[in-house]
C-alpha cells in the first residue's frame, strides 16, 4: 500500500487496511453480502491479521460491515437513505464549527491554510484515496479550531473519513476542482466573519451526497447496484 503524504498525519496500518476496504466497497469490488475473511485480506495486503481485525471493528461500528457468530464478517447492505441522512447532520455540525472557528482564526488560520495547500498538492498527484484523507484533515482542522469537545465527538462519530473516501471513489469531479472548492471556506475563516464561514461550510458539505456503486436505493427490486453520475 502507498505510504501517506509526509505532510499528512501518519495513517496507522489498520487505517490503511480500513481505507483499502472502503475503496473496494465503494467501487463495487466487494459487493453487499460478500463475506470477508481476515486471513485472505491480510495475505493480499501483506500484513498480519491484527490490523485487519482492527479495521473490521471500525467499519462494523460505522455500519459498513456486519459480524455474526458462526457466520463471520460480511459487507453490509446499506440503503442509500442511510448515507443521505448523514449529510444534513454533517452540514449542521460543520456550519456550527465554522461559526465558532472564524473569530478564533481571524488573521491567523495557518493550520487550515496548510491543510488546504496539502490538499492541492495531493490533488495534483491524482491519487483519490490520498486526496480523501487530505480533505478529511482539512475539515478536521476546522472542527479542532472550533474548540468544542462535544462538537468534535459528534463529528468523529459520523465516520467522516469513510464518507469522504466513498464520495471521492465514485465522483467524476477532478481532484483539482474538488480542492479548489474549499478555497471560499479558507477565505471566510481567515476573514473572521462567522456568518460567511457558516454559509461557506454548509453550502460545501451539502454537496456530499452518496453516489457510490455500493449503496442500493430503497426501491431497487432488481438487485442491481447503481452507478454514480457524480458526487
Amino acid at each position: 500500500m502507498a505510504a501517506p503524504s509526509s505532510r499528512l498525519p501518519r495513517v496507522t496500518l489498520a487505517g490503511q487496511v480500513r481505507d483499502f476496504l472502503v475503496l473496494e466497497i465503494a467501487q463495487g469490488r466487494m459487493a453487499p453480502g460478500a463475506p470477508l475473511r481476515e486471513l485472505e485480506i491480510a495475505e493480499h495486503l501483506g500484513t498480519s491479521q491484527t490490523p485487519v481485525r482492527e479495521a473490521f471493528r471500525e467499519l462494523a461500528a460505522l455500519g459498513l460491515l456486519e459480524s455474526r457468530v458462526h457466520v463471520g464478517t460480511r459487507v453490509r447492505e446499506v440503503a442509500e437513505q442511510d448515507l443521505v441522512d448523514a449529510v444534513p447532520v454533517r452540514t449542521a455540525l460543520e456550519g456550527v464549527a465554522g461559526r465558532l472557528a472564524a473569530p478564533r482564526l481571524a488573521g491567523d488560520a495557518g493550520t487550515v491554510r496548510s491543510a488546504f495547500e496539502t490538499m492541492q498538492q495531493v490533488a495534483a498527484t491524482g491519487d483519490r484515496l490520498s486526496y480523501a484523507n487530505s480533505s478529511t484533515q482539512f475539515h478536521r482542522s476546522i472542527i479542532n479550531a472550533a474548540g468544542n469537545e462535544s462538537l468534535l465527538r459528534a463529528w468523529n462519530a459520523l465516520g467522516i473519513e469513510v464518507m469522504t473516501i466513498m464520495t471521492m471513489a465514485s465522483s467524476t469531479m477532478s481532484l483539482a476542482d474538488a480542492a479548489e472548492s474549499h478555497r471560499e471556506i479558507l477565505e471566510a475563516l481567515e476573514s473572521g466573519d462567522p456568518d460567511w464561514a457558516e454559509r461557506a461550510l454548509t453550502s460545501h458539505v451539502a454537496q456530499y451526497l452518496p453516489g457510490t456503486r455500493y449503496v442500493r436505493t430503497s426501491d431497487d427490486r432488481t438487485g442491481a447496484v447503481p452507478t454514480p453520475d457524480s458526487a
